[in-house]
């Protein structure tokens, strides 16, 4: 559709001219001169054919037509202003990729990141959760949070957390079996595992835990096997059994009483997550409120 093509400037004139009822400080606000504010109203009323202002001897009065225009041409300003500025806004924003482990995205990170989106309206962080360990020089990726020892050759590591486990259940366990008062009570129930940590042979299992629990007459490789910890998490939300569960990935279930913990041993893993990136990438922008930002929300707990 073609449109007609006004003399904008003069428009832009006429509105601040109007709205003061002042050339003087039509001409301020627009940083040219009186004259030239006369000259481009003048413009525009040869280009509509009307007279626009009454000019008296002590200021202006707007005629009938420049009455009627008025409102709808202070519309368009406004409504071209918020366009400019929602794209100056855009162009200004930066984009933060940030690789991250699956299960850290789902029970640590993603509920939280209102907060920074709150508190970084400037940055738009763009998550992508995979288990590969990513190729900074080949994937558009700022940083990457990883799961580990913190022996990452080359890169700037910042450690977030450690991890630990213990026994967690749904409150709800004692409806579908023996009550948990002991360890030895784990024997009347399923025994949820993650296999996730088979890469790291000093990684605590139910065989490690019922051992330092004093514990022998419970089969630690009976039950049910899960490849990711977060579905072993859910499937003990959900009653199938009693998991390994990590402290810290599942500590929004513990507080909102969805898991328990029956039991106070607890095994350090001796792994923990990092924030990660090679050492070129550590300047660039969004990085470092990102990482502080998430020091900040685990000294938070």
């Amino acid at each position: 559709m073609s449109r007609r093509l006004y003399p904008l400037n003069a428009l832009r004139a006429f509105e601040a001219a109007a709205r003061h009822l002042s050339f003087v400080k039509a001409a301020e606000e627009l940083h040219v001169t009186p004259a030239a504010i006369s000259h481009q109203v003048k413009t525009l009323e040869a280009f509509l054919g009307v007279a626009l202002f009454r000019r008296r001897a002590r200021g202006l009065l707007l005629t009938d037509s420049g009455q009627d225009v008025l409102p709808d041409l202070r519309d368009g300003f406004s409504a071209l202003d918020r366009a400019v500025e929602r794209v100056q806004r855009a162009g200004s924003r930066t984009a933060l990729t940030v690789s991250v482990a699956p299960v850290f995205a789902t029970k640590w990170l993603v509920p939280r990141l209102r907060d920074f989106s709150e508190t970084h309206p400037d940055f738009d962080v763009r998550i992508s959760a995979g288990l590969e360990a990513v190729d900074f020089q080949r994937d558009d990726v700022d940083a990457a949070i990883r799961f580990g020892r913190g022996d990452y050759p080359g890169m700037r590591a910042v450690k977030l957390f450690d991890e630990a486990v213990t026994p967690m259940c749904s409150p709800r366990i004692g409806d579908r079996g023996a009550p948990l008062g002991r360890p030895e009570d784990l024997a009347g129930h399923v025994l949820l595992h993650d296999d996730s940590l088979q890469f790291d042979r000093d990684a605590p299992t139910w065989a490690t835990w019922l051992k330092a629990a004093g514990v022998t007459a419970v089969d630690p490789a009976r039950g049910t096997h899960f490849s990711h910890p977060d579905h072993s998490l859910q499937a003990a939300i959900d009653g199938a059994g009693v998991v390994l569960g990590w402290r810290n990935l599942a500590a929004a279930d513990l507080a909102a009483g969805r898991l328990i913990a029956p039991f106070d041993l607890v095994l350090p893993m001796g792994l923990g997550f990092y924030l990660v990136c090679p050492e070129h990438h550590a300047a660039r922008p969004g990085l470092s409120p990102f990482r502080d930002w998430l020091l900040a929300e685990v000294g938070a707990g």
